[in-house]
């Protein structure tokens, strides 16, 4: 029997907690050796299960994360020719890796993203990303260029559109001073006309926004009709003593002379020297003007009367009664400066 005391019977210490199981239970010697040696290794065996359990956790672990790298691919599969492994911006948790490179890429201007990728080609990504390429489709790189950090990949859509359209000419204005009108004022003597022609345009497209507009070909259908303008500038006349004289504008005329002893004019005054008849159409009445011509400087001369066959460009200038004179001046061209 064992003793009663616990310091003699180790099980006897955990009695406490289970009285009915030990107090009436008698153990051999043999068994209380036995029960001894399993308690002297119990710890150190519970230990090294502990360390084993840590380990296969940890390699289970390890290998989850193996086999959630190799199948994490949403941007790229893993064939490359160089046999390395490229991750889309999707996979933003590889983008830690310092042999990976950050490469732009955008489509017609209107797709922007980025690609975390390896050593690899520009092509390989078009290919990769199943981007169809058309003829009008140009790449900023080669196909064969090796892809790198902060790379910019652009791939823009250009198209050209022909059409030919017909344009106004707009006709021309040519100035041209004048002494035969009135000063300051502007006379049209040949009305201007628009011409066209017809034009071949090539318009380039990038993205869909213009960016270049070329003329190749151009044919004149109607030639514009160049516009002339008279604009009376006025001027001076100076008589053969030297006496000058402003005048607006001046009038080639046919002149006729006629007299008579008395008389009252048109305007009301009574006929003298000096006195002209005109066209009150063409010089209004009352207005100042200087005479020459062929009978030679004549001074100046009012607009005070009229005459039935005085029409146009026509005057008649008082000379007084002096048939003799009169005959003499006939009929001559003379030159009627409107002074100012």
């Amino acid at each position: 029997m064992y003793s009663q005391h616990s310091s003699e019977n180790p099980i006897r210490t955990n009695s406490r907690k289970f009285p009915n199981l030990f107090s009436q239970v008698n153990f051999p010697t043999a068994k209380r050796n036995s029960t001894s040696l399993l308690s002297k290794f119990a710890k150190p065996i519970k230990s090294v299960f502990v360390i084993l359990i840590t380990v296969v956790l940890f390699v289970g672990f390890v290998m989850a994360a193996y086999c959630i790298e190799g199948s994490i691919n949403v941007g790229f599969t893993p064939d490359f020719q160089n046999q390395h492994t490229s991750y889309s911006s999707v996979n933003s948790m590889f983008g830690k890796y310092s042999d990976l490179a950050t490469v732009k890429l955008s489509v017609h201007g209107k797709q922007e993203f980025s690609v975390y990728t390896k050593d690899v080609t520009v092509g390989e990504i078009i290919d990769q990303l199943s981007l169809t390429l058309d003829a009008n489709d140009t790449v900023n790189h080669n196909r064969t260029d090796k892809v790198f950090d902060g790379m910019q990949i652009r791939i823009d859509r250009v198209e050209t559109k022909a059409h030919t359209e017909t344009v106004t000419i707009p006709y021309t204005t040519k100035v041209v001073e004048s002494q035969t009108i009135p000063k300051g004022t502007r006379k049209i003597v040949q009305a201007g006309v628009d011409g066209s022609t017809t034009q071949s345009i090539t318009e380039t497209y990038v993205n869909g926004e213009l960016q270049k507009r070329d003329v190749s070909e151009e044919a004149t259908n109607i030639a514009p009709t160049e516009e002339i303008v008279e604009v009376g500038v006025g001027g001076v006349y100076t008589d053969s003593n030297g006496n000058s004289y402003a005048y607006s504008y001046y009038i080639d005329v046919t002149a006729t002379a006629y007299g008579t002893l008395s008389g009252i004019t048109a305007s009301g005054k009574a006929i003298q020297l000096g006195m002209i008849a005109v066209d009150p159409r063409v010089i209004p009445l009352g207005t100042k003007v200087y005479l020459t011509g062929s009978w030679g400087d004549m001074g100046v001369h009012a607009a005070e009367d009229t005459g039935g066959s005085i029409k146009g460009n026509r005057i008649d200038v008082y000379l007084g009664d002096d048939y003799n004179l009169l005959r003499q001046f006939g009929r001559r061209s003379m030159r009627v400066y409107i002074l100012e």
